[in-house]
């Protein structure tokens, strides 16, 4: 007999092998179907958890677009009134540094 053979008739001639199988297998399926509620769930709570956070972010984007039409608005704002009324002056004699670039400076 070949070693196969000696096999299978061991497992429908004993009662306890059988039951070995058998409880390996509801066991296999157990496992697998809480792995598979785990997976599930965890996809589940991310999408929902990106949900929430693209919210924010459009409430966020929102926001920043109302901050920059108002920067825009208080840059329109300033002119040379408004810099005399604060207590800028103009400059009567512009006082400019300058280099001569035909010099190089050798160590």
């Amino acid at each position: 007999m070949t070693k196969t053979k000696i096999v299978a008739q061991t497992i429908t001639n004993d009662i306890y092998v059988q039951k070995i199988i058998f409880k390996s297998l509801i066991f296999s399926v157990v496992l697998m179907f809480v792995v598979y509620l785990y997976l599930v769930g965890s996809i589940t709570f991310n999408v929902l958890a990106r949900k929430s956070l693209e919210n924010t972010v459009k409430i966020l984007n929102n926001n920043i677009s109302q901050l920059e039409i108002d920067y825009f608005n208080k840059s329109n704002e300033i002119n040379k009134e408004f810099a005399t009324s604060r207590g800028f002056v103009d400059v009567s004699n512009s006082i400019f540094a300058s280099r001569n670039i035909n010099q190089v400076a050798v160590r």
